[in-house]
C-alpha cells in the first residue's frame, strides 16, 4: 500500500471519528431537555462507532501489518521456520535482519545480516545471508556494497554459475571486461548452457571488435535457445556494424517478437549505427569508436583472479 492510500485510510478513520462525535453531541444537546436516557443511549452508539473507527485503524494501519511481516519473515527461512529460530541463534539474527528490511530499517537489517553471515559455517547458510543482503542493497541502491555480495557469493560457491554470471554483470557494468569475461567462462563452465553468459561474452567480444568470433558465440546461443531475446538483439547489433540493414532489421523484429525489453531503445540504437555508415566517419572502426569507452584499463595482476582470490582484496562491508 503506497502512502497515498494510507494517508486517505487515515483520513476516512479520523471522520468517521469525528461524525460519530460531533452527532453524538447534537443528539445530546436536542434530546437533553426531554428524554435523557434516550440521549444519554444514542450518545453511546455514536461514541462506540468513533471508536470502532479509530480501532480499525489501528489495527489496519499497525497490527495486522506487524503480524504481516513477522510471519514473512519467518517464512522466510523455509518451511520449518519456526523450528529453526526456536533452536538457531544464527537464524534468528537473520530473520531479525529480514524482519528489518520488511520494516525499512535499513542499517539494523545490515548489522543483524552480517552479524548471521559472520556466524554461519555452512555454504547454503552463507548463500541465504548473501543473498538477503543483495536484497537490501539493491533496496539502498548501494552498487559498491551489491558488489562486495557478488564476490562473496562467488568465493561461498564458485560453481554456482548464476553467482559467476552476476558477478560478471557487475564488472561489465564497471567497464572491467577482463574481469567480466573471466566470470562469464566460469558460468558455462558450470552450466554450458547459460544464455545470459554467452551473450554477455558476445557483447564484450563485439566491443573489442572482435565481430567474427562474437558472431559464432551468438550461433552457439542460437542453437541452446532460439527464442532468446537477448541474443537477437545482439545479432542486430553485429549485422548493424556491418552495414548490412535487411539483416538488422530482420533481428530487430526478432527480438521484439521474443520479448526483449525497450524494443525502442534497440530501433533506436541500431538505426543509430546503420546511419553510422553513411556518414562522413563511416571508414572509423564502428565497434571502437561506438563502445570503447566503456573498458577500463586493469592491472595485470588482477585479471582472472575469480573464485576465492577475487574475494580476498574486495574489502569489508562497513
Amino acid at each position: 500500500m503506497n502512502n497515498k492510500d494510507k494517508n486517505r485510510r487515515f483520513m476516512n478513520s479520523l471522520m468517521a471519528f469525528i461524525v460519530g462525535l460531533f452527532f453524538g453531541v447534537m443528539i445530546m444537546f436536542f434530546y437533553a431537555p426531554d428524554d435523557i436516557p434516550f440521549m444519554a443511549a444514542l450518545f453511546s452508539l455514536s461514541c462506540l462507532t468513533a471508536f470502532a473507527a479509530l480501532a480499525s485503524f489501528v489495527l489496519s494501519e499497525f497490527i495486522v501489518p506487524y503480524r504481516n511481516k513477522k510471519r514473512a519473515a519467518v517464512r522466510a527461512l523455509g518451511k520449518d521456520g519456526l523450528k529453526i529460530l526456536r533452536k538457531d541463534e544464527t537464524a534468528r539474527l537473520a530473520y531479525k535482519g529480514i524482519y528489518s528490511i520488511m520494516d525499512g530499517k535499513y542499517p539494523r537489517a545490515e548489522e543483524y545480516l552480517q552479524q548471521a553471515l559472520a556466524r554461519s559455517d555452512v555454504r547454503q547458510n552463507q548463500m541465504f545471508c548473501i543473498e538477503w543482503l543483495i536484497r537490501l542493497y539493491e533496496a539502498m541502491d548501494n552498487e559498491g556494497k551489491m558488489l562486495w555480495c557478488y564476490r562473496k557469493a562467488v568465493e561461498y560457491s564458485p560453481d554456482n554459475a548464476e553467482a559467476q554470471s552476476r558477478l560478471g554483470h557487475a564488472y561489465f557494468a564497471d567497464g572491467k571486461l577482463d574481469q567480466a569475461m573471466y566470470c562469464f567462462e566460469q558460468a558455462l563452465r558450470y552450466d554450458p548452457n547459460n544464455g545470459y553468459s554467452y551473450f554477455s561474452i558476445a557483447k564484450i567480444q563485439l566491443i573489442r571488435g572482435q565481430d567474427s568470433t562474437a558472431f559464432e558465440t551468438l550461433q552457439k546461443l542460437v542453437k541452446i535457445n532460439e527464442n532468446h531475446p537477448l541474443c537477437h538483439a545482439e545479432l542486430a547489433d553485429y549485422y548493424a556494424m556491418q552495414n548490412n540493414r535487411e539483416m538488422a532489421e530482420e533481428e530487430c523484429k526478432k527480438a521484439q517478437l521474443c520479448g526483449i525489453k525497450e524494443p525502442e531503445e534497440l530501433n533506436k540504437r541500431i538505426n543509430a549505427m546503420l546511419s553510422f555508415h553513411e556518414t562522413e566517419f563511416s571508414g572509423g572502426d564502428l565497434p571502437t569508436m561506438y563502445y570503447r569507452k566503456i573498458e577500463k584499463s586493469e592491472p595485470k595482476e588482477d585479471v582472472h583472479r575469480g573464485g576465492h582470490n577475487a574475494v580476498e582484496n574486495s574489502g569489508d562491508v562497513k
